[in-house]
Parts: structure tokens; C-alpha cells; sequence
């Protein structure tokens, strides 16, 4: 797993202009991260930014194959972006993680409920077979409040994970289980610039926006899905979700030059298909 320049704008973009700690963030899996000192000071100035971290944490990975290329840590990377305390949960201790806990497991460990500010889902999900335990321990996890931040693979991601996932999962899930829906994108890459800046072409998603290319209709590009979700206090996890497009009337017959159109005032005028609307 790593973060790379893409993934990192999205955390900066989510997580404000750093005045004030953004409190506990746990990551989902240990995460490698894909850039130098140098060039996370590149991407921080393009967000009127400055990379703020103290001297007591550790720059440069201590793994020789990225410490070769002077990528720097984890501790790094969320210091600068302004979190008081970060940890790391994984399945197993092989990556060094702070918690040791499979996602796959029903019950969440007391220690771990209403714990954190922020769950940064950086490319872990995919990989957890009971993907319904895994995102009810995310919910058990947050605290009221905090976000769960997704970056997850969609189309050309075959056999990375156990699953390649459709937005609409995120979008129904997280709406009918009464979160606060942030932020639902469609993100695209080329190969050749999957740890490369300004790779990323991104798109706002809402139900029915892909139905003209959700049969052969993408092009060669690999695609993933950026989901952003606050818990409310009236949030659940158990609630399973019909398919929003098929079983909510209000996504029925409102094609309007192509594009659906959502009944959500936050995303009306959006659903375009794959128009960009911005680069990360």
C-alpha cells in the first residue's frame, strides 16, 4: 500500500488549512508514502501551505528501497498535515502497525470504539473479504463527527484486491445509513503516472452519472472512487442498501440532456458522465 501526490491532495483538500490539530487520525493498514520531503513541499505550496513538522519525527523511510528514492515516512506525512496523534491498524504485525486487528472480525475491539477524528482508507477495504464487518468497524471506530476518508480502486484494478468497487456502493451505503455524504468523486490515472504528480483527472459522482459507459464505455484509464463521509449522531451500520438507481424512484425518468439529476441540492447540476472537473 502506498500515498502517493494524489492521495495526499486529497487529505489536504479535506483537512483544511492546518491552523488547528485535526485531532486522531487511524489509518487503515500501514501506508507507505511515495514522495520526498521536497516534493510534499511542492504539493503543500500549490494549497497556500507550508510544511510544518518537528524535529523529533523521522523524515526519510527506514525501508532501504524507498529510503534510496528519500521517500519519507508516515509520521511525517500526518504530522505536516496537522494530526495530533496518528496511528496504524492491520491484520497482522508485518508492517509494523500500531494496532493489530482484522477488519474481517465482527466484534470491535472496546479500545478502538469512538476513538477517532478521521479513518484514512487509503487502500486497505479491498482487500478484506467481509467488506459489511469491515465497514461496520469503521462506523464502531469514528467518533460522532469524525470522517472516514476512502480512496478505493474501481475498473482496472483486477486481482489488486478482492474487489473492484462501483461508486454507488459508497453513495448508498453511506446515505442509507445516515451519515453526511462529503464528497463522491470518480478519480482516473494512467499507468504511467500512478506515483507521479498531476495524475489524477477527477469527477463528481451521483447516481446515474456513468450509466452511458457502465458497460464497456471507460477507456483504458485506471479508475478508483474518493468517498468522504461524517457520522451523525443518527448514523447507523446495519441498514444494507438497495441500489439507489434502481430502487428509489426519485433517480427514475430524470434524464435531462443526458444527465442525471440528483435530488440533493449539494450535487444538482453534477452527474455529467466522466466531465473533469478538477486535477489532483
Amino acid at each position: 500500500m502506498g500515498i502517493n501526490a494524489g492521495s495526499i491532495k486529497v487529505l489536504l483538500r479535506e483537512m483544511g488549512d492546518n491552523k488547528e490539530p485535526d485531532g486522531r487520525l487511524l489509518t487503515l493498514g500501514r501506508q507507505d508514502v511515495l514522495v520526498t520531503a521536497k516534493e510534499l513541499e511542492d504539493i503543500f505550496a500549490k494549497f497556500g501551505r507550508k510544511v510544518l513538522v518537528g524535529s523529533e519525527i523521522p523524515v526519510v523511510s527506514s525501508k532501504p528501497e524507498y529510503s534510496a528514492l528519500n521517500y519519507i515516512t508516515d509520521k511525517y506525512l500526518y504530522s505536516a498535515l496537522g494530526f495530533k496523534e496518528f496511528r496504524s491498524l492491520d491484520a497482522s504485525e508485518y508492517e509494523n502497525a500500531d494496532y493489530v486487528f482484522d477488519l474481517n472480525e465482527p466484534v470491535t475491539p472496546q479500545n478502538q470504539c469512538n476513538s477517532w477524528d478521521v479513518i484514512f482508507d487509503g487502500g486497505t477495504i479491498e482487500h478484506v473479504f467481509h467488506l459489511p464487518n469491515a465497514l461496520a468497524n469503521i462506523f464502531r471506530m469514528l467518533k460522532v463527527g469524525g470522517k472516514i476518508i476512502h480512496i478505493a480502486p474501481s475498473s482496472n484494478h483486477i486481482d489488486h484486491g478482492f474487489y473492484m468497487f462501483s461508486p454507488t456502493l459508497f453513495w448508498d451505503y453511506y446515505n442509507a445509513n445516515n451519515y453526511e455524504v462529503n464528497v463522491c468523486e470518480v478519480f482516473c490515472y494512467r499507468s504511467e503516472n500512478l506515483y507521479g504528480e498531476g495524475g489524477w483527472e477527477v469527477s463528481d459522482y451521483v447516481p446515474g452519472a456513468l450509466t452511458r459507459v457502465s458497460l464497456g464505455g471507460l477507456d483504458d484509464g485506471i479508475y478508483g472512487v474518493i468517498m468522504v463521509a461524517t457520522k451523525t449522531t443518527g448514523s447507523t451500520c446495519d441498514i444494507i442498501p438497495q441500489q439507489g438507481l434502481y430502487a428509489d424512484k426519485k433517480w427514475q425518468n430524470r434524464e435531462q440532456g443526458g444527465a442525471m439529476v440528483s435530488h440533493n441540492p449539494r450535487f444538482r447540476g453534477k452527474g455529467l458522465g466522466l466531465r473533469v472537473k478538477s486535477r489532483l
